[in-house]
């Protein structure tokens, strides 16, 4: 195993390096004129119009959709992607569980999630399933990419990659601010100011950005309110000194303070028909803080005519501690929600102890990336080479502890008492990885382009627990994994309108330090690997826009997750205070097979008939058969993969999807009306429509997840050219819906809601 690379040490270094390259700039070949904004920025697609630049399926969502759509959560966005499956959790889009053709969604964890094109996950490479995800209404657009054309932005290369953009450095100074109020005390703002302004040495950008979010939720609970706290300042500053070659550097700095009165405990079915929004009283501690901060320093220089170098630092720090529920009188949280010897504890009628887990936890990423882009005639063929290496370091470090507390006759709670820290979790796990890809667009002719590229990961991973807790016996270890990827895309436009791609590609998805490392002699656990087809076909003429694909997707060793909401009692010990749990495991285990359509149109009505008004019209639908090939994990009862057999459906992947959507647009009026339409689908591999696990006994995260259709309306009002009030209703038919069981138990989507609002740009 090669020597372990620190990055986190090394990236001041590196970013001194990265400062330095402006003074040899001079010496290079005269290039263009004007930045290349795609290749400055953090974009993959950049505009619509970038779309028919992808060899693979991909979606880009701009500021008008989001803002004109009133978009203020990240499920809801990804609803007008066809090929995307969310499974909404508290209604808010705080916790997002996200899907791209079929692969499994649990925390978004295999799929590659990232923020101006740098990696967004607080530990991508150790443990990508945590708590955080940028906020979508702070940003400028949305790009979701599939298909061959993601290979180069990994290390999850089965589903595809999302990438936010945040609010760009406007090109002339601007001020922006948008407030709005509405149904459970909820409250909004952001606001940003900032632009560019000409020197004599070169063109200097500012941006200060700020957004606030707080509600006392929709959810009732008698012993507190259900709501959160969300604040992010930002701070952008940009430098393009007038040098002999075309230059940028970049600096983004940001925040998030994040605090959520939220719960793992759902509901049982027979309490969400009485009341979808309740919350039981023992839950009324639950909560979870975290603070993330992140920033990046990005330089791009044009190497002459046809080539380019844009280098990133970046890093991640993300606290989070989730407070939640974890026994009732020594049970666990789930027996006691399924035992009705229990019921008068949960709703704070009758006395009881009750203990929570404070899952506390550190997370820190940090690296530096260069991509070089090199245009190159080669044997009468043009090509658009792009060359990319990343290395990369991230860790997360959980010290837990679990607090008791004695609930009265009455309900009240006495003072809390504390466990030793580490008593519930005390582990260190850190991945160091270097990544290099390569990819060539290759000019066949002025239709056809082939597009190969290929991509590889050297992970060394390393771990070690219980070393500041002495209850258990202290272990540590180290080993290392090198994955190789890659595929082939194809582009042909057949007439000015139409365009056809195609591609196949081999995918992956990685387990965790530990897991891989405990597993060594043992089930030698790998990484998931898959092998994708897809094509498809996107035609636009004047009004009307027509985006289709099929797609093929083959998982092998598959990788069981660690699962949300466990409903085991705390498993028993060896002699050294080890659990003793040979079924709970990480482990490759069974194959999963995904196929289907994707489908996406639109008209404007207006513009067809040359009237001074727009009427779009837009109509997404995903066809798909998610579906396991094969057994998976049918010992390990932790998992909701548990029980799952050949030919049952993956959870929460519905066969049927339908956006659909119209606007309208004249003179000083804007209204959107959107609704969406999500077929059942099953909350377990077991496939079981009652709540019961593959050995019949009660669990709440089985079970079936009803179809339900949720509409939105939009109406804005320009009241001047700068000023623009609005108004909002969701959930406009006050639907009451089942989201999903995870982590313990139904529930609810958000019930209808109306919002108004002002939005200023001057």
């Amino acid at each position: 195993m090669r020597k372990s690379l620190k990055v986190k040490k090394s990236v001041p270094a590196i970013v001194a390096g990265i400062c330095s390259l402006g003074a040899v700039a001079g010496m290079a070949q005269e290039s263009s004129d004007e930045l290349d904004p795609v290749l400055v920025s953090g974009a993959i697609v950049g505009s619509k119009a970038g779309v028919n630049n992808i060899t693979g399926s991909a979606t880009y969502l701009d500021i008008e959709d989001l803002r004109v759509h009133s978009i203020n959560n990240i499920n809801s966005a990804l609803r007008r992607v066809p090929g995307a499956y969310v499974r909404p959790e508290d209604g808010y889009g705080n916790f997002p569980n996200i899907s791209l053709r079929g692969v499994d969604m649990g925390r978004s964890s295999k799929v590659t999630i990232m923020e101006d094109g740098v990696l967004a996950a607080p530990a991508t490479y150790t443990a990508p399933s945590a708590y955080y995800s940028p906020t979508i209404e702070r940003m400028s657009g949305l790009e979701v990419i599939k298909g061959s054309s993601q290979v180069k932005y990994g290390p999850h290369t089965t589903g595809g990659v999302i990438n936010y953009l945040s609010t760009s450095i406007p090109d002339e100074v601007t001020t922006y601010s948008k407030t709005y109020y509405g149904e459970f005390d909820e409250l909004v703002s952001h606001i940003y100011h900032g632009g560019k302004v000409d020197t004599g040495n070169g063109q200097f950008g500012y941006l200060v950005e700020g957004y606030y979010r707080n509600t006392d939720g929709f959810k009732e609970l008698s012993h507190g309110d259900t709501g959160y706290t969300r604040s992010e300042p930002m701070l952008k500053l940009s430098w393009e000194p007038n040098t002999a070659n075309n230059q940028s550097f970049e600096l983004k700095l940001g925040s998030t303070d994040f605090d959520a009165n939220e719960t793992y405990l759902g509901l049982r079915d027979d309490d969400f028909k009485a009341n979808p929004y309740q919350r039981y009283a023992v839950t009324r501690n639950d909560e979870i803080n975290t603070y993330a901060s992140r920033g990046y320093l990005r330089h791009y220089i044009e190497l002459g005519s046809n080539a380019s170098l844009k280098t990133t630092a970046y890093f991640t720090k993300f606290h989070r501690n989730w407070f939640k529920l974890d026994k009732v009188n020594g049970s666990s949280a789930y027996k006691a929600w399924n035992d009705d010897a229990y019921r008068d504890i949960l709703i704070g009628a009758a006395p009881g102890t009750i203990r929570l887990k404070n899952n506390n936890r550190d997370y820190s990423q940090q690296g530096i990336e260069s991509v070089l882009n090199y245009d190159l005639s080669l044997g009468g063929l043009e090509n658009q080479i792009q060359l990319g290496a990343r290395f990369h370091n991230d860790d997360i470090d959980r010290f837990q502890w679990y607090t008791t507390y004695e609930q009265g006759e009455s309900g009240g709670w006495s003072p809390g008492v504390n466990s030793e820290k580490g008593k519930a979790g005390d582990r260190n796990q850190e991945t160091d990885a270097f990544s290099l890809y390569l990819e060539d667009r290759i000019a066949i002719n002025d239709q056809l382009s082939i597009v190969p590229g290929i991509r590889y990961e050297d992970l060394d991973y390393s771990y070690d627990q219980d070393t500041r807790y002495a209850g258990k016996t202290a272990a540590s270890g180290s080993g290392g994994l090198d994955v190789v990827t890659g595929g082939v895309g194809i582009s042909y436009d057949a007439n000015e309108n139409l365009n056809v791609f195609g591609g196949v590609y081999a995918g992956t998805s990685l387990p965790g330090p530990r897991s891989f490392i405990r597993s060594q002699g043992k089930s030698n656990l790998e990484e998931e690997t898959s092998t994708s087809f897809e094509i498809g076909a996107r035609y636009e003429q004047e009004a009307f826009v027509l985006t289709g694909a099929v797609f093929y997707t083959a998982l092998e060793d598959f990788i069981i997750p660690d699962n949300l909401g466990t409903g085991f009692e705390e498993w028993p010990t060896d002699e050294a205070g080890n659990p003793i749990n040979p079924g709970s495991t990480t482990d490759n285990d069974g194959e999963i097979t995904s196929f289907g359509l994707e489908l996406q149109a639109a008209y404007d009505f207006g513009i067809a008939n040359g009237a001074d008004y727009s009427l779009p019209v837009h109509v997404g639908i995903t066809v798909t058969n998610a579906e396991f090939d094969g057994t998976a994990s049918s010992e390990d009862g932790e998992s909701i993969f548990s029980g799952a057999h050949d030919g049952n459906e993956v959870p929460y992947v519905p066969d049927f999807l339908l956006h659909a959507g119209v606007g309208y647009a004249s003179g000083n009026w804007k209204l959107a009306l959107d609704g969406s339409y999500v077929s059942e689908s099953y909350a377990s591999g077991w496939n079981n429509s009652d709540p019961l696990n593959y050995e019949g006994k009660y669990d709440p995260r089985y079970g079936e997840i009803d179809s339900y259709f949720v509409a939105d309306l939009s109406v804005h009002y320009s009241v001047s050219d700068n000023t623009t009030v609005f108004a909002t209703a969701r959930n406009v038919f006050d639907e009451e819906y089942v989201v999903g069981r995870l982590p313990q138990g139904a529930r609810p989507g958000m019930p209808q809601q109306l919002l108004i609002g002002v939005e200023s740009q001057f």
